[in-house]
């Protein structure tokens, strides 16, 4: 009974709505029947019950309803337990039983109306857990609800005396309920159980009062009296004040929608699937002759399959009724652009970028031919045109135009920040496939500008007040949008949007909306793109306090939030939190998709590089095959995520020595672009450089050199003016040429390396340190110590004050600075760089890695040549 409602209105709107549901549903001898068959499947080896239910099949009458209910028999036992966990389909089997119940309560209310029955304050005793009473607590001020109906008595003393009866069990504290309520208020949810016990004396009677299970009670006070916990609430019809405001709202959103298919919606939006899908479906079957209850229903259908990860069913029902409606005479164009928008959404998921901004466009067209508004005057001053969504669009939509022709680098959601390559390098760990280039074909500047054109269209067109709710149409527009816009790396474009349609959804709802959640999610992932983590944290952090005020712990929009924040720690260095996160987020997953989801997948993922990053490599290679094995169900086989994971098990299978097997893993990669993405040369020429680490690993320093090679001449070719990705194929050439023993041509191309990231990336200063180390590397090689050290200590410096997270970065610096100073003749420096590199490492990684073990002996050896006992 402590549910906080005041927090998860959700469930809130679900007990109203139930009821409301199950009286408009059908009530014959089929309804009983089908009740009747269920229980005896229920408790087919309980031959006690099943006497019990061939006495109700024979001798059961409507108006005997309570009595059977309040014996606590078949009946109660099934229903109470369905009203616990929202089993919505149960209740619809037992439909026949609850509509009596309700009609019978409708009655009995009325007869406590026409007796004029004062009811002030009522009791109940109970006996609870401390951490039960410790939620009661928490739950003062907030609204709570039953799972069922509420037995009371109005005598004090009459209750207080069965609650301070003795128990055996010694967990149990005894409670008495106090609760105030004022029955003018409660509509027909609270009743005299007169004539209900047949058992019963005339006094007893009189003394129960019976609350429905739609009654909301708000908690006053918890507090301790001498052996009793007194808890006092009020009686509240709150919950019908919320239902109806929800149900205002959503007629606000969408016309004519039916409380049937706002319940079916309803039941989504909870996660319920199975429950909505089922209702949806039983609704569909009902509904033939209503042509315009068959779209939205069928389109709620498809909403609910595409929750479910049931992409190809979603978009038999969307593209049916795009035909439907296509085919209709007169067409109901009204609902052909919320189609579109899911088509598009759909696509988004499957990875279809550029078929999703089509369908994404087509939408606006329709919206923008179709919609109800009026004309702004284009005299109106400047101040008025504020509120136009023109003046949105004008506000980003022009820099995005401008500066298109800029490619960007791609970044996936679960790559870590750096890796180690070949002998000594290390390079951004993004994988450098530029996402503008793994769509269908390319979102020109044309397209772009068709696309702004449809939206500032609409944006000329100001509502009449009727028709407001065409702006949330809008906003989500440009939410997509921005999706986008973050897919391809243009992250100020994607926030823009995101921000825009942020502002339109604080305009429209009057207070928190899943609306505003959702957007400040995606602004939230947009940040954490842009390596801005303590933004990112904080929008995901607001995402999620709507979220748990509307949903129950444990929703997939918090278990999807959960994961997003468990990336951010892993980005920040905070790998054991992020673990701890992401098992969290894993088990809420599991139980919405017991089968596998994408959602699942990136949690995976998520949890694999927090254990890369504490030098797990089993366990990182696990939990990335489970990855694999699931995006490879949903998602067509050249998808940019499934590439990723391919790198990235490549890449740790070259860090674990198995150069074979991390060939493999690369080769897949480079088929899979040069199938799906064969003109996309940047992209390529990324992986050609993991393969030419790879083979420079194995000594094959000619093959290495030839790899590299050709990747820096796709880069130069796909980038004429330059590119910091280039660096890393100068780079790589650099560390191949090291292992010819060619230094002085190495020191040249690292050079260049340099120069093109501190060119084309300077706010990179993880690749700066990275390139600035390497140098270092080589001039330690030439015997220029001092130069050697100098690029060392700067790039520490850098490390220490941009990337202080890095733990495994600073670590193999100071490695390499021990090793200048052994060069040097400065052994207790080196001792000292050596101690300081080894410290971390523990931190990081295994006792038995090879990084670990190598600083090991270095300091045994140096110990014992100074004599020093450690």
């Amino acid at each position: 009974m402590t549910k906080d409602l005041s927090k998860q209105t959700a469930d809130l709107l679900w007990f109203q709505l139930y009821h409301d549901i199950l009286f408009q549903l059908s009530y014959d001898e089929t309804a009983k029947q089908e009740m009747i068959d269920a229980s005896h499947f229920y408790y087919r080896d309980n031959i006690k019950v099943l006497e019990v239910i061939e006495k109700f099949e024979n001798d059961y009458r409507s108006e005997e309803v309570f009595q059977w209910y309040l014996k606590k028999s078949f009946p109660y036992k099934i229903i109470n337990k369905a009203l616990r966990v929202k089993d919505f389909h149960q209740l619809y089997i037992f439909r026949y039983f609850m509509k009596d119940l309700t009609e019978s309560f409708i009655r009995a209310h009325q007869q406590l109306v026409e007796t004029s029955k004062e009811l002030s304050i009522t009791y109940r005793e109970m006996r609870l857990t401390k951490d039960q009473i410790k939620k009661f607590k928490e739950n003062e001020g907030k609204l709570v609800s039953t799972n069922g109906l509420l037995t009371t008595n109005i005598l004090r003393s009459t209750t207080l005396k069965q609650a301070l009866e003795p128990t055996t069990q010694i967990d149990l504290v005894s409670v008495l309920l106090e609760i105030h309520c004022d029955e003018q208020n409660l509509n027909s949810s609270v009743i005299v159980a007169d004539n209900f016990h047949s058992s019963k004396s005339s006094c007893d009677k009189e003394q129960e009062i019976i609350f429905n299970s739609n009654v909301t009670f708000r908690v006053e006070s918890v507090r301790k009296e001498e052996e009793i916990w007194l808890i006092k609430m009020n009686a509240s019809n709150e919950g019908q004040n919320i239902k109806e405001k929800y149900i205002k709202d959503s007629h606000r959103q969408i016309e004519g929608l039916s409380i049937e298919v706002l319940f079916g919606r309803l039941m989504c939006d909870m996660g319920l699937w199975n429950q909505s899908q089922y209702f949806l479906e039983y609704l569909l079957n009902k509904s033939n002759s209503n042509q315009k209850d068959l779209i939205i229903i069928e389109c709620s259908l498809g909403e609910v399959l595409q929750w479910k990860g049931e992409w190809n069913e979603a978009r038999k029902y969307y593209d049916h009724i795009y035909n439907r409606i296509m085919e209709g005479k007169p067409k109901q164009i009204s609902n052909l652009a919320f189609i579109l928008f899911n088509i598009g959404e759909l696509l988004y998921l499957e990875g279809k970028y550029d078929e999703a901004s089509d369908y994404y466009e087509q939408a606006l067209t329709v919206r923008k031919e179709n919609c109800l508004f009026t004309m702004i005057d284009e005299s109106c001053p400047a101040n008025y045109e504020r509120s136009s969504i023109i003046s949105y669009i004008r506000r980003f939509f022009r820099p995005v135009v401008l500066n298109f022709g800029e490619l960007v680098q791609i970044y996936f959601r679960w790559f870590w920040n750096r890796w180690f390559k070949g002998l000594f390098g290390r390079f951004l760990s993004k994988y450098m496939t530029n996402k503008r280039e793994l769509v269908d074909k390319k979102l020109t500047p044309r397209r772009v500008l068709e696309m702004c054109q449809n939206i500032q269209d609409i944006g000329r067109l100001q509502t009449d007040g009727r028709k407001r709710s065409d702006n949330l149409f809008i906003a989500a527009s440009l939410r997509s949008f921005g999706k986008i816009f973050d897919r391809q790396e243009k992250y100020d474009e994607a926030l823009n949007c995101h921000k825009q349609a942020l502002a339109m959804f604080e305009d429209y709802y009057e207070s928190s909306h899943i609306d505003i959640a959702v957007t400040y999610y995606y602004m939230g992932q947009v940040l954490r793109h842009q390596g801005n983590y303590e933004k990112a944290l904080d929008f995901s952090q607001r995402a999620m306090s709507i979220y748990t005020r509307y949903y129950p712990n444990g929703h997939a929009y918090i278990a999807s939030t959960l994961n997003s924040i468990g990336h951010i720690l892993y980005y920040e260095g905070k790998h054991d939190e992020s673990l701890k996160i992401f098992e969290q987020a894993l088990t809420m997953l599991k139980k919405y998709y017991p089968c596998g989801h994408v959602e699942v997948a990136f949690n995976l993922a998520g949890t694999a590089n927090a254990h890369y990053q504490q030098g797990k490599y089993d366990q990182f290679l696990t939990f990335n095959e489970q990855a694999l094995e699931i995006l490879r169900k949903y998602y067509f086989p050249g998808h940019d995520e499934i590439i990723c994971i391919l790198s990235n098990i490549g890449y740790v299978k070259t860090e674990q020595g198995k150069y074979d097997e991390a060939l493999d893993f690369y080769q897949q990669t480079l088929a899979m672009l040069e199938k799906y993405y064969p003109s996309y040369h940047a992209s390529i020429a990324n992986t050609l450089n993991y393969i030419s680490n790879v083979l420079r690993c194995q000594s094959k320093y000619d093959e290495a050199l030839c790899y590299c090679q050709r990747a820096l001449t796709m880069q130069e070719s796909y980038y004429p003016s330059g590119h910091a990705s280039m660096a890393s194929s100068f780079s790589n050439i650099a560390v191949t040429l090291i292992g010819q023993g060619k230094y002085n041509e190495a020191i040249d191309f690292q050079e260049r390396a340099l120069s093109t990231v501190e060119k084309h990336n300077p706010a990179n200063h993880s690749s700066i340190a990275v390139n600035m180390n390497n140098m270092g590397f080589i001039l330690n090689k030439q015997e220029k110590y001092d130069e050697a050290l100098n690029f060392h200590q700067r790039a520490l410096k850098i490390e220490k004050k941009y990337c202080s997270s890095q733990k495994r970065e600073i670590a193999k610096i100071l490695g390499l600075i021990g090793d200048i100073f052994e060069n040097l003749n400065k052994p207790i420096l080196a001792l000292d760089y050596y101690q300081q590199a080894l410290a971390i490492y523990k931190t990081c990684l295994h006792p038995w890695h090879s990084n670990v073990w190598s600083l090991e002996l270095n300091i045994e050896r140096l110990s014992e040549e100074l004599g020093i006992q450690l």
